[in-house]
């Protein structure tokens, strides 16, 4: 067989001694066929790229037709010394007076006659194409056949990107369409000049030129280019036509991914060793078996779908990070045999050009007969929230979902922001898959499965099963999270002994707390934990301690209490903990929230109220609502210091403020009771926290104001070892005259350490009776308390003269 380039070679040799009698025109056509075209093989195609040569020898007919046309007509009558120039010679314009008038499209009948003969070859070759098709086997992919099926396109619209791949294949047609365009700069062919090519596939202008329409196939699927546009390192001419580079690839048997979305798009791999009805993507998805089983139907339904017609789904995977959507999305494409292509939209929306970037990861997906899992699209949802601004980026999300509508194929969108259409899909299918945060005893399953051997720590190593409960109880964490936790896990143990990195159980704790969400920040201040205390630090009387004991029980066993006995099922609201500490100020409420937190492994976040709490309405409700959804996000512990400024009683309505802190307050009751982690309320006055708050609370610990007893044990505690001290005698006097709290007691410890401290010289400082007297005086006149001879004691009291009452000595 003569291969495309030899037949052309041959042509245009056999074409030049042909017209070398006549510079500019056309030698009479011969009466035997054109040459390239004598004995058309009709045995069935071996390959695509045959089918693809033998269109184009098709093409090149038609081309060479209208040089003839053009020699006959234009370049009769125009000398050589303009050609190519901005000219009209006055024998053109005579030639044109002197013919008949014709409708746009139409050709003189004798030229008409003259160019018949490269129209039947272009049949002959057609014929001579359809048999051999015919004679081919299904598997021998015919690329050009599948580009006309995917995108619909017309006879005409088919040879208008043959004219326009011309060029791409053979620079001497760059130069062929520069002589037919009289402009040697022009190497593309233009819409007016293809239109005459194709004479014969569209005898009627009108209808030729509507496909190139920006609704049409052609431009819609950007299958060529339309001047004036740059492209590349390339800036068409007005009205020039140019083929797509990736459809130019695609049909010589190219399959690299589009270069201008390479950073966009990428390959996943689905690929599965079927065995029966099992496959190793839904054996490996840890999930409800009952979403598994949905999931599993919907893949079924999808691959009998595509099978049997071309049908258009999309599917919105929602979830938060980690939940499985990529996973599931993997598993249903695998389930259904059809390849994953995965989209990022972050990175789409940096290439600057959002419509043209949509438009061809969609093309590529049609091209490999692929689905495609659009990463990222709370991005999109949340701008269209936010703004109903026209022109803005938040109308990005309307050109996707209407791209994804036309899509012949199946889409996912994976968003952590629900969505559900309105106006959409009324001619094809959408679904909402719901990916909810695994409940305890999938969190087990999954820190499981990723927990690495007991090889892998530090000795004693940790049993696996205990820690893997303790940390699903700990961490609300999807899988993703989990897996991201471990990195994070292993990057400390590296750092802390590079040569043989083994883990701790505290490294994983770490771990878990990196990855944890930090946008809290805005309302929240994390509190520090201090490692060197402990509950035994906390002095409360043996009852209320026992309060504490089984708080921290509960805390402990809190998500598998929900999860193995049941409840979880049952409770629709109230799956979270809240937890209300009463007392004085200083009485320890703040240090059995640091405690607790350290225990469970998590942070510790005190609330500002100051920035939660706002002038302007409605701010405050949102403000809070941010907060309880970002702390689950967190998996931290919330701390609402003085909560009785929020969560205070409702009044009785007799102004409009009245009404609005009324909202407030009944927000604040729904919210509370939907949150699914740990709140801590601390308050000073029980009396005024709402009732309908107290019947929600489920734990309320009282720190009572400290007896003698207690404060002697608050005031030993309080100094470090490292540091003289008065006698236990001396101290429990103290605790005796002094009715104080424990945030005062410790004040006045450091103060008087300070004192200390200053008076050293040099020395090692220590504490004296008398510098606990000085302190405890300045402490009452912080309280505002009255300084009496009283009750400091004449001993106490002269100190206090000496240096603190100074005025009142003199």
């Amino acid at each position: 067989m003569v291969s495309f380039e030899a037949a052309q070679q041959q042509s245009y040799e056999t074409a030049e001694a042909t017209v070398s009698q006549r510079p500019y025109g056309f030698a009479r056509p011969l009466a035997s066929a054109p040459p390239g075209i004598e004995g058309l093989p009709h045995g069935a195609y071996t390959c695509g790229e045959e089918h693809l040569w033998d269109e184009l020898r098709r093409i090149d007919q038609l081309v060479r037709a209208q040089t003839l046309r053009w020699r006959l007509t234009i370049g009769e009558s125009k000398p050589e010394r303009l050609w190519g120039m901005v000219h009209v010679t006055d024998a053109e314009v005579e030639r044109f007076l002197q013919s008949d008038f014709l409708r746009p499209g139409d050709l003189p009948a004798e030229i008409e006659r003259e160019m018949a003969v490269y129209w039947q070859a272009a049949d002959e070759i057609a014929a001579s194409i359809q048999t051999r098709c015919q004679n081919s086997p299904p598997p021998i992919e015919l690329r050009l056949r599948r580009i006309e099926r995917l995108f619909s396109l017309s006879p005409f619209e088919r040879d208008v990107l043959l004219v326009c791949l011309l060029p791409e294949l053979d620079g001497r047609y760059r130069r062929l369409f520069g002589y037919l365009l009289d402009d040697a700069s022009r190497t593309r062919p233009t819409v007016e000049l293809v239109t005459q090519i194709l004479h014969p596939v569209a005898r009627q202008v009108v209808t030729a030129r509507t496909a190139f329409e920006s609704a049409e196939p052609l431009l819609a699927q950007r299958l060529i280019v339309l001047g004036n546009e740059a492209y590349g390192d390339e800036t068409l001419p007005m009205r020039s036509l140019r083929c797509d580079d990736r459809i130019a690839n695609y049909l010589l048997g190219g399959d690299a991914v589009d270069s201008r979305i390479k950073d966009v798009l990428s390959i996943a791999d689905c690929t599965a060793e079927r065995s029966g009805e099992a496959s190793p993507q839904w054996d490996g998805l840890i999930a409800d078996q009952q979403h598994v089983k949905r999931v599993k139907h919907l893949a079924e339904w999808w691959r009998q779908e595509r099978a049997e017609r071309c049908a258009r789904a999309t599917i919105l995977l929602h979830g938060s990070y980690g939940s499985g959507r990529r996973k599931v999305a993997h598993a249903f494409c695998a389930a259904a045999q059809t390849p994953l292509l995965v989209a990022d939209v972050g990175a789409a929306l940096r290439t600057g050009d959002w419509e043209r970037t949509v438009d061809l990861c969609f093309r590529e997906a049609m091209l490999r007969d692929a689905a495609v899992y659009w990463a990222g699209c709370e991005s999109l949802l949340d701008r269209q929230q936010q703004s109903d601004q026209p022109n803005s980026q938040s109308h990005h999300w309307d050109h996707l979902v209407a791209a994804a509508e036309r899509f012949r194929g199946l889409t996912f969108f994976a968003s952590r922001t629900a969505w559900d259409p309105a106006n959409r899909f009324h001619e094809s299918s959408f679904l909402r898959l719901d990916f909810q945060t695994p409940d305890y005893a999938l969190r087990q399953q999954i820190w499981q499965r990723h927990l690495p051997g007991a090889e892998n720590f530090a000795e004693p190593a940790p049993d696996r099963s205990a820690l893997a409960g303790t940390l699903a109880n700990a961490f609300q964490f999807t899988e993703g999270q989990v897996v991201d936790a471990l990195v994070s896990a292993r990057s400390l143990a590296l750092q802390r002994a590079p040569q043989r990195a083994l883990l701790t159980v505290e490294d994983l704790y770490e771990g878990c707390r990196r990855q944890s969400n930090r946008r809290l920040i805005a309302f929240a201040k994390r509190v520090e934990p201090r490692t060197n205390l402990s509950f035994d630090d906390l002095v409360l009387p043996a009852a209320n301690k026992r309060q504490l004991e089984e708080l921290r029980a509960r805390i402990a066993c809190q998500k598998q209490l929900l999860g193995e006995s049941g409840f979880e099922r049952r409770l629709s609201l109230g799956k979270g903990l809240i937890v209300m500490f009463t007392g004085s100020s200083g009485t320890g409420k703040t240090m059995a929230a640091e405690l607790l937190a350290r225990e469970q492994g998590v942070d510790l976040y005190k609330i500002d109220l100051s920035a939660v709490v706002s002038k302007y309405v409605g701010e405050t409700e949102k403000n809070l609502s941010r907060v309880f959804s970002e702390a689950e996000d967190c998996n931290a512990m919330i701390f609402f210091d003085e909560a009785d400024a929020i969560f205070g009683k409702r009044g009785k309505v007799e102004e409009a403020k009245d009404r609005w802190a009324n909202i407030e307050i009944n927000f604040l009751l729904q919210r509370v009771e939907e949150y699914s982690g740990v709140v801590i309320l601390a308050s000073n006055l029980r009396q005024n926290i709402d009732e309908g708050f107290l019947r929600r609370i489920h734990v309320i610990v009282e720190f009572p104001f400290p007896e003698s007893k207690a404060r002697f044990n608050i005031w030993r505690g309080m100094f470090p070892a490292e540091i003289a001290r008065p006698t236990d005698e001396e101290l429990r006097a103290m605790a005796d005259i002094f009715r104080l709290p424990g945030g005062s007691i410790r004040n006045i410890v450091v103060d008087a350490a300070a004192r200390a401290l200053g008076e050293a010289n040099g020395h090692r400082p220590a504490i004296s009776l008398r510098h606990l007297a000085l302190s405890t005086a300045r402490e009452y006149q912080k309280l505002g308390k009255p300084i009496t001879k009283g009750e400091f004691g004449m001993k106490f009291f002269d100190w206090i003269q000496e240096e603190i009452l100074m005025n009142a000595k003199e």
